[in-house]
Formats: C-alpha cells, sequence, structure tokens
C-alpha cells in the first residue's frame, strides 16, 4: 500500500482512480450477469495474497470448492495455497435465507483474522428485501461502518433486469444502468461493469461512477477478461493522462499561493485550498480565473 490507496490489482485500473482505493473503505462492483464481478473480486483478493495480505472471502452463491476451480480455470492455481496457508478464508453463506443484513454479517467477518486492514469481498451482495425500508438500511450502514474497521471491503452486486437508478446516489438520470435498490451512497467507491454482446471493441465497458476523495477518470473504458490475467482495462495513454495533474500551471498556482500567504490567517487557509487544487488539476484549462476567485474570498 502506497499513501493510503490499495491497488485493485485489475489491470490498467489503477492509474485511472489515483493509485486504487482509499484504505478502509466500501467499494460496489455492479453490473449484470457475466460481466467479470467475481473475476474482479478474486483478482483483487490474489493481488493481496501474494504481498503477503490476508483476505477474507464472502460468497452468497459459489461454495470454497466452486471458487477454487473457478480459480484454477483462470489460471489461479496458487488459491489453493493460500487458502491452505490460511491466508485466505472463504465463507460460504446461503443468502435466500436472511431476509435483511443481519448484524450477523459482520460478527462473522471479524472472527476469521485478528487485527485490521484486510482485504474484504463479498459477492455478490445483492437481495432486494436487504433495502426495503428505513430500519434495514439502517442496518446496512452499521454494517459498512464496521467493515470499514477491518479494512478495505469490494461488494459485488447484480445489476437487475429490469428497473431505475434509484440508488441514493442523487438525481442521476441514467437510462443505460438499471441498479438494485442498495443505497449505493453508503459506498465510497462504484465501478459500473457492462457487457452490451456485441463482440466490439466496446464490447465491454467500465465506468467509474464515484471515487469519493480521489482524482478518478470519468469516461467509459474498454476492457476484457484474459486468461491467466483476469480483467483488463483498456485506457489510451490520452486518457490516463486526463487524470494526471497538469505540472505545466505550476506557476500560476506559486504565483496564487505567494498573494495568499500575504493575506494573514485567513491566506493561510486559503493557500491549503489553493495548494489542494493544484495537487488535483487535471483539466487542461488555464486555472488563473478560478484562482481568482479563491483569491478575492480573502479580500472580501
Amino acid at each position: 500500500m502506497k499513501n493510503g490507496r490499495v491497488p485493485t490489482g485489475i489491470y490498467g485500473l489503477d492509474d485511472l482512480m489515483d493509485g486504487g482505493f482509499r484504505e478502509n473503505t466500501i467499494n460496489i462492483v455492479y453490473g449484470g450477469t457475466g460481466v467479470g464481478k467475481t473475476t474482479f473480486g478474486l483478482q483483487f483478493s490474489l493481488f493481496g495474497l501474494d504481498r503477503g495480505e490476508k483476505v477474507l472471502y464472502v460468497s452468497f452463491e459459489m461454495s470454497e470448492q466452486q471458487i477454487i476451480r473457478d480459480c484454477i480455470d483462470m489460471g489461479w492455481k496458487v488459491i489453493k495455497d493460500y487458502i491452505d496457508e490460511g491466508n485466505l478464508k472463504i465463507i460460504h453463506i446461503f443468502g435466500e435465507d436472511l431476509t435483511f443484513p443481519s448484524l450477523d454479517i459482520a460478527e462473522m467477518i471479524k472472527k476469521p483474522f485478528s487485527g485490521n486492514n484486510h482485504r474484504i469481498v463479498i459477492d455478490p451482495f445483492t437481495y432486494p428485501t436487504f433495502y426495503s425500508d428505513k430500519e434495514k438500511r439502517k442496518s446496512l450502514s452499521i454494517i459498512f461502518q464496521e467493515l470499514r474497521k477491518l479494512g478495505t471491503s469490494v461488494i459485488m452486486l447484480e445489476e437487475l433486469a429490469n428497473g431505475t437508478s434509484g440508488c441514493g446516489m442523487g438525481s442521476i438520470e441514467a437510462p443505460y444502468l438499471n441498479v438494485p435498490s442498495m443505497p449505493l451512497y453508503l459506498s465510497d467507491t462504484v465501478i459500473f461493469l457492462q457487457n452490451l454482446g456485441f463482440g466490439e471493441m466496446y464490447d465491454r465497458t467500465l465506468r467509474i461512477m464515484k471515487h469519493r476523495g480521489s482524482k478518478h477518470g470519468e469516461g467509459l473504458y474498454s476492457y476484457s477478461i484474459e486468461t491467466g490475467l483476469g480483467i483488463v482495462v483498456r485506457a489510451s495513454e490520452k486518457q490516463v493522462e486526463r487524470v494526471k495533474p497538469k505540472i505545466k500551471y505550476d506557476n500560476q498556482f506559486k504565483e496564487a499561493l505567494s498573494k495568499a500567504k500575504a493575506m494573514g490567517v485567513l491566506g493561510e487557509k486559503l493557500s491549503q485550498r489553493i495548494d489542494k487544487l493544484r495537487k488535483n488539476w487535471i483539466h487542461d484549462e488555464d486555472p488563473s480565473e478560478i484562482l481568482k476567485l479563491i483569491l478575492k474570498e480573502g479580500y472580501q
């Protein structure tokens, strides 16, 4: 982990996400059947396991034997070694038996490993009865808070065949999104995977809908699932460059910082905002007009 970031292990994705997930966050990956959600979760797990981390994998659909089989088919036979060593724990829960997300789930997740900063995968966490009223959403919120204490979680959600974008993220109008009623505002990151089934370059697409407190790409990115590797995001150099801070405007930021610091106590506060903006300025446009607005605040 570098700078509080947890690499996803998804080839080409971290360059579009400011280095990966933030530590101790809830990150949702959703999409329809066959888009690669489980592959995403296993790839995220394997990346950590290869680097000595511990992983808890909670499956509502596949048994441990099925997970091992799928990993072997992908070329990840080493997954069996990690289970035998105790670094990978798999819990199989029959989701149909749950009426709503009981806090027992959080307790189950606490037991396998002591300490925190583990990788946690829940695949999938999609049962509409979970989220039908205020009390159940409150229960889910509590579970998410407990998960954040334990480590960095990736939660898979199944896209509904028919529905609306009632995902709790505001009044987003996105007709191509048929998401479950999971309140996505509870998560820190939301990644949408889609498979159009046409066999063209943009047949499979990935979109980063939300990445709280981080720079991220805002386009549609082509991806493929390759045996031996897993998910490979095929972002162009130009697309990756769009996410990187533009150092060519450093002189404008330095000038604004100098002016702000000359304003006294308020100027010190403004300079912190300007410096944060400098580190995250990914636009090709000159920031001078925005910097003028910030400095104007100091004169009022």
